[in-house]
């Protein structure tokens, strides 16, 4: 690299998942490794677009980085568990520097257990389709006991880190939102996405559904103000940084 790390633009970019603690010995989370993530890091730092910040849950992740840093190339990780995790490595990177982009490929849990309840009957309503009556027991403890023939979980909503940068932390560089769907078509996914980004103020959003990720033709729709565009998982990583390279600089309006 000709450049000083110092003098390079920073990115940071989330990766893996968060898991969420349901008692003192078990979590619930889902099942994204974060590789997207991690080839977007590696892609911005190894182009000498920028130096990458990697925020990712995947312990390979940082080994890879270690290799990488070894070779000069201008990036760095650190790692992250859980919602609340995540969102003090988020603050408190947003409060310590100024981000030419961040790229939030994290999945991050949308609910929080907050209590364990053995089920003790369930009835369905009248005249209510799909609604039933439970009766439930308290059961948290600090390993939940297994002889339980039905057991639930209660979850709470988690805020929406990504809605943080432009209102609590005044990012003003480039954001990219990355949002998966499930059983949807394409063009119920591309109107999705842009009523979420917009809700988010991000500049750009990557929207897939599960089957475009396992399909044959995996890729995701890149959405911004003109037509979405189609981009093959194998050319995500490059068009991310090429984003931020066309990015860099340019004023926010």
């Amino acid at each position: 690299m000709t450049k000083d790390i110092d003098e390079l633009p920073r990115y940071l970019i989330t990766a893996g998942n968060t898991r969420e603690m349901i008692d003192e010995v078990r979590d619930w989370g889902n099942i994204f490794t974060g590789e997207t993530g991690f080839e977007i890091a590696s892609e911005i730092a190894e182009s000498g677009v920028g130096h990458a910040e990697l925020l990712s849950s995947n312990g390979r992740h940082h080994a890879k980085v270690v290799m990488l840093k070894k070779e000069g190339v201008p990036i760095s990780a650190r790692a992250f568990r859980s919602h609340a995790d995540l969102r003090q490595k988020l603050e408190s990177c947003m409060r310590s520097h100024v981000y030419a982009g961040v790229f939030m490929t994290a999945a991050v849990s949308d609910y929080r257990p907050t209590g364990a309840y053995a089920v003790t009957s369930r009835e369905p309503v009248a005249d209510q389709p799909g609604v039933e009556r439970w009766t439930v027991r308290n059961v948290h403890a600090a390993k939940v006991k297994s002889n339980h023939r039905e057991i639930a979980f209660l979850g709470e909503q988690t805020e929406k880190l990504v809605d943080l940068f432009r209102t609590a932390w005044n990012h003003q560089g480039l954001l990219v939102k990355f949002k998966l769907e499930v059983d949807i078509s394409p063009e119920q996914l591309i109107e999705i996405g842009r009523a979420s980004r917009l809700t988010s103020g991000a500049d750009y959003l990557v929207a897939n559904t599960l089957e475009m990720v396992s399909s044959d033709n995996a890729g995701a729709y890149l959405i911004g103000d003109g037509e979405p565009e189609w981009v093959p998982r194998d050319g995500l990583a490059e068009r991310m940084a090429e984003l931020a390279r066309l990015w860099h600089g340019r004023p926010r309006l």
